[in-house]
């Protein structure tokens, strides 16, 4: 029987504040959603933690507060972007 879950483990976590990439020792982001009360088994690839700090952006500060947000293809009701007509000069 193949186990088609999703490995919590896997979700991108970025600092909301400075745009780079948060990275956590194995095994945290288990623990961080346990805690929080969110179960893993709704999360899927669509999915990713917005820390509100980290390391790189905010020395010293030990704790940042986090969620998990998902992701859409586009917007619904709006008309995918068109790239700029050419101008003329």
């Amino acid at each position: 029987m193949k186990d088609d879950r999703f490995d919590p483990e896997l979700l991108y976590v970025e600092c909301a504040k400075c745009g780079q990439p948060v990275l956590w020792s194995p095994g945290d982001t288990t623990r961080i959603l346990a805690w929080a009360g969110i179960d893993a088994r709704n999360l899927d690839e669509k999915c990713m933690i917005v820390s509100e700090g980290c390391p790189a952006c905010q020395p010293g500060v030990q704790s940042f507060s986090t969620q998990v947000v998902r992701l859409r293809k586009s917007p619904e009701g709006r008309p995918k972007k068109r790239a700029a007509p050419p101008t003329s000069n």
